[in-house]
């Protein structure tokens, strides 16, 4: 009787498993860890006197059926089915480096076969980081990405002091750090600052102000690709409020509005203040600062969670066919392109081929758009070919680098069938 290979041992054992993946008897597996304990059983066929060889296989065998029933606890059985073979490609390229220990409990010789019973630690993470990039599972929706742009000013400053200034030293920005924190615990994706030198050669920008004009704005978050902007301005006084001869009333203030970068357009808008009582005046004007700017940043918070639930059931989808795919590795690299462009929410693969994948994609643009930003991607292995283009669909070719004929290929080329407004 012939060897088995490896890849018709899995067909067999990956497609018993998700009959009967229900049946606990069979294995055991950890729920509340990334590495999942499988128990499982392996056969070996025993072909001249070889018993070493049969027992090589038979634990080959057992660890391939262990990644398999942690696949089908990851995955719906029917979508393993429809894309069995982007799952048994990824198990026989990746297969190692999902195991990450295993033991034989006990092992036997039957007739002309060599069974043992193996114990397998396999990382579902790796896994499922797996079946995301192919998309056989989904990421999870993209937080949204913010940057702050609050001016600040405490009593006793002469006036406003901003990080978007480069001719004066960094200070902290009390306001902006206690935004920073609640829109971290709600979230959201803070966004650094861009660099003091970045800044400097943005020449044709008005810095010099704490009141910046809409396209500045616009272009500072672009520069970190932020998705949305919060602009505002934070403020201290000492109130006429005293009491004995040392301890002052403070008050502070926090007034800010949320832009939505892509679409130019304020989606947020919020005025908090606070008072404090303090000996100090500038410890008294900070904490009023900080109280005021922690009911904003609550307030705001809420805004903007609720404006992207409706924009997220709003979303616009494009289909987007993707050919060459047979080259795992080249499609993997073309899906990791697209889903760090900017305005792409969640990728969902609807339809696998043998050399072929549809992709529904969220995107807040149109096809025209989408397709100049892929233009813009560089890869090394292959270039594309967007031979298509309509208000909801894109043709996309993957044509690998030997076949294009240089190394330095351009990523790709396309034309529109017909300019989308």
């Amino acid at each position: 009787m012939p060897f088995f290979s490896q890849k018709k041992i899995f067909l067999t054992f990956f497609i018993f498993t998700l009959v009967l993946v229900s049946i606990q008897t069979s294995f055991s597996i950890e729920p509340s860890s990334d590495l999942k304990t499988i128990v499982v059983t392996g056969t070996g066929l025993i072909d001249k006197n070889n018993v070493a060889k049969a027992r090589e296989n038979a634990i080959s065998e057992s660890l391939i059926t262990a990644i398999g029933i942690v696949m089908s606890d990851l995955a719906p059985s029917d979508m393993l089915v429809s894309n069995f073979q982007s799952a048994n490609e990824i198990l026989f390229t990746h297969k190692d480096s999902f195991i990450n220990d295993y033991r034989v409990l006990a092992e036997t010789k039957y007739d002309n076969r060599y069974r043992v019973l193996v114990q397998a630690k396999i990382s579902a993470g790796k896994i499922k980081q797996q079946f995301i990039e192919i998309g056989i599972l989904s990421s999870e929706t993209k937080k949204p990405k913010v940057l702050f742009l609050i001016s600040q000013q405490n009593t006793g400053d002469i006036q406003p002091h901003y990080w978007w200034d480069i001719q004066s030293p960094g200070l902290e920005n009390k306001a902006e750090t206690i935004l920073s924190d609640i829109f971290s615990r709600k979230g959201f994706v803070v966004k650094g600052h861009p660099s003091s030198t970045t800044l400097f050669e943005t020449k044709d920008l008005v810095l010099n102000t704490p009141e910046l004009d809409q396209n500045t704005i616009i272009r500072l978050a672009k520069l970190v690709q932020a998705d949305i902007a919060v602009v505002g301005r934070s403020f201290a006084e000492q109130t006429s409020n005293t009491m004995g001869k040392d301890s002052h009333s403070f008050k502070g203030t926090l007034m800010a509005r949320a832009i939505n970068i892509s679409k130019e357009s304020e989606i947020g808008k919020t005025s908090q203040t606070a008072n404090t009582v303090n000996i100090n005046e500038i410890s008294g004007g900070l904490d009023a600062i900080s109280q005021s700017a922690s009911l904003a940043g609550e307030d705001l918070a809420v805004q903007l969670i609720s404006s992207y639930s409706k924009k997220e059931n709003e979303q616009s989808f494009i289909k987007i066919v993707v050919e060459g795919t047979r080259i795992l590795s080249n499609f993997v690299k073309f899906r990791n392109a697209l889903s760090s462009l900017n305005n792409v929410g969640e990728i969902r693969s609807s339809e696998m081929k043998s050399n072929e994948t549809t992709l529904t994609v969220e995107y807040r643009d149109n096809t025209n758009t989408l397709a100049e930003s892929l233009m813009l991607q560089s890869f090394d292995s292959f270039g594309i070919n967007i031979s298509n283009i309509s208000p909801d669909q894109l043709t996309i070719v993957l044509v690998p680098v030997e076949k294009t004929g240089a190394v330095d290929t351009p990523a790709g080329n396309f034309k529109a069938d017909k300019t989308i407004e």
